[in-house]
């Protein structure tokens, strides 16, 4: 198993409602078993594959609304993990719900028969900043990753863009002139770190945010050759992560 997915299995659990979860996965699987459609009778014999919930399908697409936010937030990778199927319209949904049940009942067992878990820091996607995952998540969730990196980096260029009110630059060219150490011009305004005190630290880390910025457009907004592994993609966007924060902390200089 990759680094990556151990991490995108560690369930991020704190505030939520296990004994509720736990009751709506369970009813969920039960409402929305699979029945065949197949019929007879009056001499007529139908035969087919296609079933409907036990439920019926205007509550089953309601029951659904409740249970992808649960699955997002504590399964974020069913998507790609559970196939659907033609004949079944809830049976991804519905085989997501017994994986992720099977985990919160056995999640303690797990970790005991393990010898108590590993105690290292832990980084999911969803901890990533806000503007990152927001743009990452539907590729994310359905094994896009490359593609999940390329919308991060769009929506950070976009994010620098805005805050500079810039649309004639973008990428490792605005990020090198937004943190220049030269003074703001006319329609080009710089990024600082004024909340720092310290004038060597300051300009230390005006530095760094802007060859790092023009690296992370260089070596991961730029298509490469092959498609890095999931390992690769994660920390790619941890890197987009940092660079949105630096961005948020900065103060914006103009004439």
């Amino acid at each position: 198993m990759s680094v990556v997915r151990t991490m995108m299995m560690t369930m991020q659990t704190d505030g939520v409602d296990i004994d509720w979860v736990q009751e709506q996965l369970t009813d969920y699987i039960g409402r929305t078993r699979a029945v065949n459609q197949s019929h007879s009778g009056g001499g007529y014999t139908s035969i087919t594959a296609r079933t409907a919930p036990e439920c019926g399908r205007a509550e089953a697409i309601a029951r659904t609304e409740t249970i992808r936010p649960i699955l997002d937030r504590l399964y974020p990778e069913w998507r790609s993990e559970n196939t659907g199927s033609k004949n079944d319209e809830f049976r991804s949904e519905r085989d997501a719900c017994r994986r992720l049940l099977a985990r919160l009942e056995n999640a303690n067992e797990v970790e005991r028969r393990l010898g108590g878990g590993d105690t290292s820091p832990r980084i999911t996607a969803a901890s990533l900043h806000r503007l990152i995952w927001s743009a990452a998540q539907a590729q994310w969730s359905t094994g896009h990753r490359h593609e999940a990196v390329l919308a991060a980096s769009k929506a950070v260029n976009s994010q620098l863009q805005a805050k500079l009110s810039r649309r004639d630059v973008s990428e490792k060219d605005l990020v090198r002139q937004a943190f220049s150490e030269r003074a703001p011009e006319e329609g080009k305004p710089r990024l600082q770190f004024s909340h720092i005190e310290d004038e060597q630290t300051r300009e230390s880390m005006r530095q760094g945010a802007m060859d790092f910025g023009a690296g992370c457009f260089a070596a991961i907004r730029n298509p490469l050759g092959h498609l890095p592994n999931d390992q690769v993609e994660l920390d790619e966007q941890t890197a987009l992560s940092l660079l949105a924060r630096w961005i948020d902390e900065a103060s914006t200089d103009a004439v």
